[in-house]
């Protein structure tokens, strides 16, 4: 695999997924990420900050994830530092939905479950 292949990412680990999941629609500092992947997950996932900043710190580094250098003006509180997706991490995630898609779909046959059937 070459080394900017969106493959060599896959699996995401659930947390960062969320996160890529966020960062997807706009950028966000730490506490906006975290409201938004407990808004979107029903509170299914809240992650603590130490949790969050340690899977920045490695998205990072992965290039999936950067700081963005032209946040949104603030008009109060201290500065915050704002994330976006980079072009890998948006293939990645994208990648990783499917994956996932393809998952819940093999589980559904091997446990004999329609999704609209699961939901009830």
């Amino acid at each position: 695999m070459q080394e900017n292949d969106p493959r060599q990412h896959l699996p995401l680990a659930p947390h960062d997924f969320e996160i890529l999941l966020s960062l997807s629609r706009a950028a966000l500092h730490g506490y906006a990420a975290i409201a938004d992947i407990r808004e979107r997950t029903g509170g299914d996932m809240v992650l603590g900050t130490s949790t969050l900043y340690a899977a920045v710190r490695r998205l990072r580094r992965a290039e999936l994830i950067d700081e963005d250098r032209n946040p949104p003006s603030e008009s109060h509180g201290p500065p915050r530092r704002y994330w976006r997706i980079t072009d890998l991490g948006s293939s990645v995630v994208r990648m990783e939905a499917e994956r996932l898609r393809r998952t819940s779909a093999a589980a559904d046959a091997l446990l004999g479950e329609s999704p609209a059937r699961a939901r009830r």
